[in-house]
């Protein structure tokens, strides 16, 4: 009986230690709910749900600062921040460069200048600090490693994807929201719009399928229903991650890119804390936070590493400003529709 004398009160030990811990975690809970809220900003987005409860819940938990979303359509925000006698109430804009520049033509949001903004690189926030850009997605090709691994590892342009060949293309819908329909938007404003409206009729023989959604051209290829998807890098990353069989490529001409950013409204009644809501959204550890819940964008924070394509290659960004107005967005999705996508001989 005594050998079991020492590992009992070992055992028992553990025991208390850990009801011990278990009891500290749930005061320190009990006491952080009890805490007044600081702060509370009001932010209007239209971005997808799922991010900005993420990026809500976890900045209130941290801050103790409360945060209420509003949610809005793309359509919405578009026409809130073209519009002149829109309501201003409410403290930040989450959303697209293209309505950040917008906005910030319409004099809707207040400077914002500090360390922490001073460090984004130029072509990702606004000159006179109107808004910041918190992350990017470009455009990539996704190919399945059977048809890389043939012709594919040969198609690294923009110009060699659209030459002749059996090779088969799925991209998305540009009608179908916004973030498809930006690839459009800057290839026009890099290319011009004749050259690129004719640019994207030529890669009609080898395009199989215009798709709703933007990742099915990532997870199409990913399938091997098709040879190569032209999609978001983030949707592509995350298939990377799952170990599916494809390689990633980053179109050595260049490559359109989607801005998300934030810009604090002038009529805030919460300026300072709206900052320091934008200052945590643009560090590492918001960033890392996000990539463990799969959002895998590329971050404007300096200290986040950009990713290398499966050739070992940077991105190349082609050098657009954005800011497309509602109007010029319809026209030129107007034209793509009957001069491209049903265009006839």
């Amino acid at each position: 009986m005594k050998r079991w004398i020492a590992p009992g009160i070992l055992a028992l030990f553990v025991v208390g230690m850990l009801t011990y811990g278990v009891n500290f975690y749930h005061q320190e809970q009990l006491e952080h709910a009890k805490e007044p809220v600081r702060g509370e900003i009001t932010v209007y987005t239209d971005l997808p749900n799922n991010i900005t409860t993420l990026l809500a819940d976890r900045y209130e938990e941290e801050k103790n600062v409360k945060v209420t979303v509003m949610p809005l359509t793309e359509e919405q925000m578009a026409q809130r921040s073209a519009s002149n006698v829109a309501d201003t109430s409410g403290d930040i804009v989450l959303t697209s460069e293209d309505n950040l520049v917008v906005g910030a033509n319409t004099g809707k949001y207040a400077p914002i200048v500090n360390e922490r903004i001073d460090e984004v690189r130029d072509n990702l926030k606004d000159p006179n600090g109107y808004w910041v850009g918190l992350w990017y997605d470009p455009i990539v090709f996704v190919q399945n490693d059977t048809f890389y691994n043939g012709v594919g590892k040969y198609i690294t342009t923009w110009d060699t994807l659209a030459k002749q060949g059996d090779w088969t293309i799925v991209m998305t819908d540009f009608v179908a929201s916004q973030n498809a329909a930006n690839l459009l938007y800057n290839m026009v404003e890099y290319r011009g719009e004749p050259e690129a409206l004719n640019y994207l009729y030529s890669l009609k023989p080898h395009v199989i399928q215009h798709a709703k959604f933007l990742s099915t051209p990532v997870r199409l290829t990913a399938l091997g229903e098709s040879n190569i998807g032209i999609g978001n890098l983030s949707d592509a990353a995350q298939y990377t991650r799952h170990g599916y069989p494809i390689k990633v490529i980053y179109p050595t001409d260049g490559t359109s890119y989607y801005v998300t950013g934030a810009a604090v409204l002038k009529n805030s009644k919460h300026k300072a804390d709206s900052v320091e809501f934008i200052n945590w959204l643009l560090s590492t550890k918001t960033a890392k936070y996000m990539v463990e819940n799969n959002f895998t964008y590329i971050f404007t924070n300096p200290e986040m590493d950009e990713p290398k394509d499966s050739l070992g290659h940077e991105l190349i960004l082609w050098p657009v400003n954005g800011g497309y107005t509602i109007d010029g967005k319809k026209l030129l999705l107007n034209h793509w529709v009957s001069q491209v996508r049903f265009r006839k001989e």
